[in-house]
């Protein structure tokens, strides 16, 4: 993969979890009690870390969670895959002084961004349907 495949496929990464948290304050808006935009501006500085913790904690409060255990390790997962993503990818080859080692590194990240590129996209395929289904249920 060369560099500017990389930033577009990073890009849409990105793109991906941010979409993935959005959905996850909007499902959390709509099965809130009360009023669901005013739901909706209380979560809006919330990360993905935070509005995930809440969403299970509500989501849990009636005994009958929307999500499955599963599909919280997973929203984990995407936490913890934005966090390198947006924090460390080009850390791990940026500052290596050997362009043999640089590269081998970098295709290193860029083969793991490959890997994660299609697990944010099925998640975020998984909270779309789930965002639409409770609003259809909350609202």
């Amino acid at each position: 993969m060369d560099r500017n495949q990389f930033k577009l496929i990073h890009s849409e990464l990105i793109q991906q979890v941010q979409c993935v948290e959005n959905n996850l304050k909007t499902i959390y808006a709509a099965m809130c009690k009360g009023n669901f935009n005013n739901n909706l501006k209380s979560v809006e500085k919330m990360n993905l870390g935070k509005i995930a913790r809440e969403l299970e904690k509500l989501d849990n409060s009636d005994d009958m969670p929307e999500f499955s255990e599963e599909e919280y390790n997973t929203i984990d997962e995407i936490r913890e895959i934005r966090n390198y993503w947006c924090h460390q990818c080009y850390l791990d080859f940026i500052y290596i002084e050997n362009d043999y080692e640089r590269e081998k590194a970098f295709q290193k990240v860029a083969k793991k961004l490959h890997y994660d590129e299609y697990r944010t996209y099925d998640l975020f395929r998984k909270t779309e349907e789930m965002r639409l289904l409770i609003m259809k249920k909350y609202r």
